[in-house]
This record gives structure tokens, sequence and C-alpha cells, in this order.
């Protein structure tokens, strides 16, 4: 399960999974609840993440990803 992307919060993040998830693309939203240890851990490590399920999806989830930025 390869990491597609790191959103700068949770909501885009969902917006993000759903919108590949429509597509035909698995995805999963990981560290989601990482924000309330920001301080404790380095910012950058408590941002939530877009991971793809399938590795053979990965290039058609990047190109989706481009087209939703």
């Amino acid at each position: 399960m390869p990491r597609l992307t790191q959103a700068p919060n949770l909501a885009i993040a969902t917006l993000w999974a759903d919108a590949l998830k429509v597509e035909g693309i698995a995805t999963s939203v990981q560290r989601q609840y990482l924000s309330g240890v920001a301080g404790e851990l380095p910012p950058d490590q408590c941002l939530p993440e877009v991971w793809v399920t399938d590795a053979a999806q990965l290039g058609r989830a990047r190109e989706l990803l481009h087209h939703l930025q």
C-alpha cells in the first residue's frame, strides 16, 4: 500500500480520498488523529496522508490527484 500524498489538513485529505474512490481507486486516510500531538512530534509528521490500497493504481491516482489540485 503506497503513500500517494500528504494533505494540508484532514478535510482536504478526506475530499481527495473520496474523489479517488468515486473513480474506482481504493484509498485510505492515515494519520488523521495526529494533529493533537503536533509539537511533541515534528508538525510535518502529523499531517494526514492519502494512501492507495493497490500499488498498480498509483499512477492513475497521481494523475487524478493532479487534476483535483
